[in-house]
């Protein structure tokens, strides 16, 4: 069992001398495959999720204390040159921290931005039911986030519009047979319209948004984009010129069948882009390290 035993452990050596790392060197390695990922799923953690929903700059500062771990290494590198030392995994160390980190910012925001903050804001606001939009302006709706609407209700497709500014921004109120021209009557304001983006030609007026065939559909969830609202906005202000139509206070909602479900759509999107961007930074990190310990290899073999 010695012997056996003993060959294992001269074989091992021998795999670290080919590779050209001591001991110390896979000591160090671990410590540059682990530290840079952990840091990048921490500071990503405190900017994509409620924590940052609920205390904005709380997150940032938390995320921001995650450089820590770079400034030290850094000064570790600092203090290898000065003594005369090898301070190429210090060095390395450093670059993959400040790496990890400023990803994690960069990734962190995008993530909050386009999927997190949607979620959070929505289930922030009120749910209404039994709407009845013929009934109902804009003002009594401010604070809705998913609004059921009754039985009945529809999209007024003769009115819908779009407004072009690069994308296409596209709108049609929401209504019941009171306000469709097809039934000769017509409401005084229509504050309450059915939203998308592209998903209508810009030379045409045909509404092609959300569950907007679905005949089960009777259901609105916010849009809560500031970067779109003031293109809608527009879209909204055209259909009043070309229709002469009225809308005080326009609101505008996504045409879904069940709103919860679309809205529960934004948090799994922002999970799983948090999940892979974790998974694409630990295979980058790794593989700098692999290409830093081949290159290391090479020097070494150079000065021998």
């Amino acid at each position: 069992m010695e012997g056996y035993g003993s060959t294992t452990g001269g074989v091992r050596q021998k795999q670290v001398r080919a590779l050209g790392l001591t001991p110390t060197d896979l000591a160090k390695a671990l410590g540059c495959a682990l530290v840079p990922p952990l840091v990048f799923m921490v500071s990503s953690v405190c900017l994509c999720f409620r924590f940052r929903f609920k205390y904005p700059r709380g997150a940032w500062f938390a995320a921001a204390l995650f450089l820590a771990p770079a400034v030290f290494a850094g000064y570790a590198t600092s203090r290898a040159r000065r003594s005369g030392l090898d301070g190429r995994w210090q060095k390395l160390a450093t670059i993959l921290l400040v790496v990890a980190s400023l990803a994690a910012f960069v990734v962190g925001d995008l993530i909050y931005w386009y999927f997190s903050q949607p979620f959070y804001l929505l289930e922030s606001l009120r749910a209404y039911e039994d709407v009845d939009p013929a009934d109902v302006d804009g003002v009594r709706l401010m604070d809705a986030g998913r609004v059921q609407f009754s039985e009945g209700s529809r999209l007024a497709l003769d009115f819908a519009m779009s407004y072009t500014s690069w994308d296409i921004y596209c709108v049609a109120p929401i209504t019941t047979s009171e306000g469709l021209p097809s039934q000769g009557s017509q409401l005084g304001t229509y504050d309450l319209w059915a939203v998308g983006v592209n998903c209508c030609k810009s030379a045409e007026t045909h509404f092609r948004c959300g569950e907007y065939d679905n005949p089960k559909a009777r259901s609105g969830l916010r849009q809560v984009s500031a970067e779109q609202r003031p293109y809608l906005h527009l879209a909204v202000q055209q259909a009043e010129a070309a229709y002469n139509i009225q809308a005080n206070h326009p609101l505008f909602f996504y045409w879904v069948e069940d709103p919860l479900h679309e809205e529960h759509l934004f948090f799994d999107a922002a999970f799983s882009n948090w999940i892979l961007s974790n998974s694409v930074h630990f295979v980058g990190n790794s593989f700098a390290i692999l290409a830093f310990v081949v290159m290391f290899n090479r020097a070494s073999k150079s000065t021998t």
